[in-house]
C-alpha cells in the first residue's frame, strides 16, 4: 500500500483532472494561462499511478513483470505511438511474461 501522502497526491490530481474535464464543455473559452499551467496534469497523474503500482508497501521497487511492461509502453510512447497501442503492448508483454514464467 502506498503512503498516505502519495495517495493524497494521486487523489488530488485525479479530482482536479476530473473537475477540469467536466467543466470544459460548460466554458466558452478557457484562458490561455489556465491551459498552459494545467497541460501536464494528466501525464503527472499517469506517472503517479505507475509509480504507486511499481512500488511495494515499503516504497521499494518490486521486480516482477510490471517493469518490462512499463519499459515497453514507455519506449513506444517515446516513439510517439498512439496511447492505446502503448497500453495494449504493455499489457501483452505483462500477460506473455506471466504465462511464460507461470506467475499470478
Amino acid at each position: 500500500m502506498a503512503g498516505p501522502l502519495a495517495l493524497l497526491l494521486v487523489l488530488g490530481l485525479a479530482g482536479l483532472t476530473f473537475g477540469m474535464r467536466a467543466a470544459g464543455p460548460m466554458l466558452r473559452s478557457i484562458p490561455a494561462t489556465v491551459t498552459t499551467r494545467t497541460a501536464g496534469l494528466a501525464p503527472a497523474l499517469l506517472a503517479a499511478l505507475v509509480a504507486i503500482e511499481l512500488t511495494g508497501p515499503n516504497g521499494v521497487v518490486q521486480l516482477d513483470v510490471k517493469i518490462p511492461a512499463v519499459v515497453v509502453a514507455g519506449g513506444l510512447a517515446a516513439l510517439r505511438v498512439p496511447f492505446i497501442a502503448c497500453v495494449i503492448a504493455g499489457a501483452l508483454v505483462a500477460a506473455g511474461l506471466r504465462a511464460l514464467l507461470h506467475l499470478n
